[in-house]
């Protein structure tokens, strides 16, 4: 409703703080309004430094039926337009597939006394007893929602928003009471200090795909708490999340391949890149003989009816062959018997064998390739088809609540991950494969914020680590000046001969870190020599052949070439054994029945000289007084002892 006789001439730019009024004048209506607006304006700008605009005073909660999207809104007070304004308790029904933004709706209606009659004058006895009055400003807060793709709960007044609700979760983004100017405060040092983390929860899994071609891909983020740019946000229930299938789209055009059937003429053809996303084309060679009418007159050209024709196998008629390039040829495609060689008779019909290129349709198409038939063996197949290409993308949320998607850069095989942009908390990355059966990879990689507890136990770990590392350093400095000595103690923990005196024959041996009394040993050869070191021993018979049999010569006329000398050498194996030291220990330590045997190092090298060494020979098998002239081993001479 609109009053005409209502004036207000409240400008704050004119900087006016009251009126004042001058005695002798005659009040004015606007004044009374514009005393009122002084005071609403001051008021205001007080309010709005401490709240904002739908902020929760008290009451006002949200409970919502996940299974009907029943809405329950309880009563309570809202700071709207520098006033803290009640709400009545409100009951409606949400839709459970999108986001819906609930909040009040601030409505401004004017009312007379036409439409109360209480607002004219009580005063009984005076002479304005029941005339008409003021009029009032009446103010109307109302709880209502809007969602997309839906029409708004009521058309008039202009609508705050206070809860966010993501698939029928509320996302409590401003806890009440909210004082902002303490809140923008609190969330600039948040932010300047620590970023955006997250305190507990917000996992984030990956659920499952959509039916159909190009369906959704939904996400379950669990329940939990972030702050992001300062601002705490708040899930108090897993949320479902979907994001359209989208990959980043690659052509790969006329891709090789070399037809190989299997036993049914079939060929399963893998592409190199893939999951595919759509074959546009399979180019192959076919082989085919078709029967061909002759032209009217001789020398005439005869057209193949397929295009793209690569060679003529054979051309024959009844039991005539016609030979390539001597009765015919192929031109453009067509048959050519312009030559002079032999041709079939004009109207006649002959037939042709011939390979062409041509397209087919793939069958069974899969997302790494297709089957294809009816190529000539070992011919060439090209294929052209579009493939999805990899790709990282972020999952990240900021300080409204909102889940959002960042799409990375693809690529065939390095794809790029993007960055979180500003304002927005990174909750996990996607590897995009696109391919079947492999799931989705995610990895949640948000920043986490660190209890005070583990950080005590992390400090406590540095420092330890660092006297540990001070600790190795101090005795790795002590070892490298003074290995043998501490504080003018001699000190040697037996490991090895390291700090023993090398210039010095030592009389002790050091086996599993215990110095104790060598054992000598002399190197002995048991195999032959001057001495035996064998104990005295009687030869036994272990087996016997006591039985002869009957003899009768070969040979009694004696009518053979003379035998030739027997040499027999008995071979002087030399066990040997050098053992170069100054110390017992390493001879100790070979007989010490107490020694765990365990292979630090070994260096083993070829000996430059041997040692020498008696090699004994018998020879046998000359006539009695038979003189030999001379005797050579490895091509030195020798003189045989009788």
């Amino acid at each position: 409703m609109t009053l005409n006789a209502y004036y207000n001439r409240f400008n704050p730019d004119k900087e006016y703080e009251k009126s004042l009024f001058l005695a002798g004048r005659g009040l004015q209506s606007a004044e009374l309004n514009e005393t009122q607006e002084y005071a609403l304006s001051k008021i205001k700008g007080i309010g709005d430094a401490i709240f904002r605009d739908g902020d929760v005073i008290t009451g006002s909660n949200c409970i919502i039926d996940r299974e009907t999207g029943k809405v329950t809104l309880e009563g309570g007070k809202i700071y709207l337009r520098g006033a803290v304004r009640k709400v009545e308790k409100e009951e409606f029904v949400i839709p459970l597939s999108t986001t819906v933004r609930i909040g009040v709706y601030y409505v401004e209606s004017t009312i007379t006394e036409l439409e109360d009659e209480n607002l004219r004058d009580p005063a009984i006895g005076t002479r304005n007893y029941q005339e008409v009055g003021a009029a009032r400003l009446k103010v109307s807060t109302i709880w209502g929602y809007q969602a997309e793709g839906l029409s708004p709960r009521f058309s008039e007044g202009e609508f705050y928003p206070i809860y966010n609700i993501e698939n029928g979760v509320l996302i409590e983004h401003s806890p009440p009471p909210q004082a902002n100017i303490v809140t923008t405060a609190l969330a600039r040092y948040d932010k300047e200090a620590n970023g955006s983390y997250v305190v507990n929860g917000l996992e984030v899994m990956f659920l499952q795909k959509e039916e159909g071609e190009g369906g959704k891909k939904i996400f379950v983020i669990n329940e939990g708490k972030a702050h992001v740019d300062g601002y705490e946000i708040e899930l108090p229930h897993s949320i479902r999340v979907s994001f359209d299938e989208d990959p980043d789209i690659k052509s790969v055009e006329s891709e090789p391949h070399t037809f190989q059937p299997n036993s049914q003429r079939v060929m399963e053809l893998k592409v190199n890149d893939f999951p595919i996303s759509e074959i546009k084309k399979v180019d192959i060679t076919v082989q085919k003989t078709i029967t061909v009418t002759h032209g009217s007159y001789s020398g005439a050209i005869d057209p193949i009816p397929d295009s793209a024709v690569l060679e003529i196998i054979q051309v024959k008629q009844g039991n005539v062959i016609y030979e390539n390039s001597i009765d015919y040829k192929l031109n453009a495609g067509n048959v050519d018997w312009s030559l002079p060689g032999k041709e079939p008779a004009p109207g006649s019909s002959y037939q042709i064998t011939y390979r062409c290129r041509t397209h087919v349709s793939p069958e069974d198409i899969s997302e790494q390739g297709c089957k294809v038939k009816g190529a000539v063996d070992n011919s060439l197949v090209l294929i052209d088809y579009t493939w999805k290409m990899p790709r990282y993308d972020l999952i990240t949320i900021d300080s409204k609540g909102v889940v959002r998607r960042i799409k990375g850069i693809s690529h065939p095989w390095r794809p790029l991950m993007p960055r979180a942009p500003s304002g927005q908390l990174l909750l996990c990355y996607i590897h995009q494969t696109w391919k079947k059966g492999e799931g989705v990879k995610i990895v949640n990689n948000a920043i986490h914020a660190v209890p005070m507890n583990e950080l005590e136990a992390m400090k406590k770990g540095i420092n330890d680590l660092y006297a540990l590392v001070a600790e190795e350093r101090l005795r790795n400095d002590a070892n490298s000046r003074e290995p043998t000595t501490k504080k003018g103690v001699f000190v040697d923990s037996f490991f090895d001969d390291d700090m023993r005196d090398q210039g010095i024959l030592q009389s002790a041996a050091i086996v599993n870190k215990e110095l104790i009394l060598p054992i000598d040993v002399t190197i002995a050869d048991i195999d032959g020599g001057e001495k035996t070191y064998l104990l005295p021993y009687e030869l036994e018979p272990v087996l016997e052949q006591l039985l002869q049999t009957k003899g009768e010569k070969i040979n009694p006329y004696q009518a053979f070439d003379p035998v030739q000398a027997k040499v027999t050498m008995n071979k002087n194996i030399d066990h040997w054994t050098e053992v170069t030291t100054n110390w017992k220990s390493p001879v100790t330590r070979v007989f010490n029945v107490k020694e765990t045997t365990e292979l630090l190092s070994s260096t083993s090298y070829e000996t430059e000289f041997m040692r020498e060494a008696t090699q004994n020979f018998e020879i046998e098998g000359f006539a009695t007084g038979e003189k030999l002239k001379e005797v050579k081993f490895d091509g030195l001479s020798i003189q045989p002892i009788p």
